[in-house]
């Protein structure tokens, strides 16, 4: 894999060309659509320097390089199906509905099937075991962090404080985790350098880390105590949600069954008192409060 070649270099290389590399793994879907002198203008780097780089990383220069780039993408784009974009495009809707339906599928079964039983053994122990639990996700990742919260919270295990946003709104959070914590990280392509500083922060500041991704491509996957990976394979430019989104219900499912029936109880209680609530909502809509 090109990303993962472009991270193992990463720390013999020179300041300059370490710089290079740390802007293609943040931006590397920009590739296959970059001239030479597009990208080193992005950059802020010369053209030649560009060009050694990609020789330093063993390729002729950087055509060849980002040709391996483009092939890299296509594969993860149908490395299953010989279905191109033109050609899903050219399909009736129904034949199209049917094609990214099994594909979304194929996701949801080869992330059930292929998932880590241990590591999902470890981040279960790794709530009980945290003194907070901390949970971060940018981007629409930032929608599935927001559901995992709350059902986190539901169970009323530990306090749950969710990580997202721009740096100065995180940092005051951030700056609070310690040894003792654990934080559990959701991210797809192109990994968002905000989720990456935060496991790194959170690991420097003695936390366990626990990472939702898609494969050993992402930056936060050695830092990791344990990693689920959920599948990505899409047939449009986009990432696939299914396979992370069941994973988390599959979590949470596992956390009921090894509390032994004391979550189910702080259930209970919430949904009594929910009911409480909608109870004087409607007692003060008809006036009797």
């Amino acid at each position: 894999m090109i990303r993962e070649r472009i991270r193992e270099n990463l720390g013999s290389m020179s300041p300059s060309f370490q710089e290079i590399g740390r802007w293609l793994l943040d931006n590397y879907d920009a590739i296959g659509f970059s001239s030479v002198h597009d990208l080193s203008k992005t950059i802020g780097v010369s053209n030649a320097s560009l060009v050694r780089y990609t020789q330093a990383l063993g390729f002729k220069g950087y055509k060849q390089f980002r040709e391996a780039v483009q092939e890299e993408v296509k594969t993860k784009l149908h490395p299953d199906s010989e279905v191109t974009l033109n050609e899903l495009d050219l399909l009736p809707v129904k034949k199209q509905l049917q094609r990214l339906s099994e594909n979304e599928i194929n996701n949801l079964s080869k992330t059930l099937k292929d998932i880590s039983v241990q590591s999902l053994l470890e981040m279960v122990e790794g709530v009980f075991a945290s003194n907070r639990i901390f949970i971060s996700g940018f981007g629409v990742s930032k929608n599935i962090m927001q559901i995992f919260e709350y059902a986190l919270t539901c169970l009323q295990i530990k306090d749950v404080h969710g990580i997202t946003g721009s740096i100065s709104d995180y940092s005051p959070k951030l700056h609070t985790i310690s040894e003792g914590d654990s934080l559990f990280i959701l991210t797809m392509p192109p990994y968002s350098p905000e989720a990456i500083h935060v496991a790194s922060q959170a690991k420097m500041q003695g936390a366990k880390v626990f990472l939702f991704t898609d494969s050993a491509n992402c930056p936060i996957y050695p830092d990791a105590k344990a990693v689920v990976r959920c599948a990505n394979n899409s047939l449009l430019l986009t990432n696939s949600y299914v396979g992370m989104i069941a994973v988390i219900q599959v979590f949470i499912n596992m956390l009921l069954l090894s509390s032994k029936g004391s979550l189910i109880s702080h259930m209970k209680e919430i949904y009594h008192t929910e009911q409480e609530g909608y109870a004087f909502l409607k007692a003060q809509k008809e006036g009797l409060l």
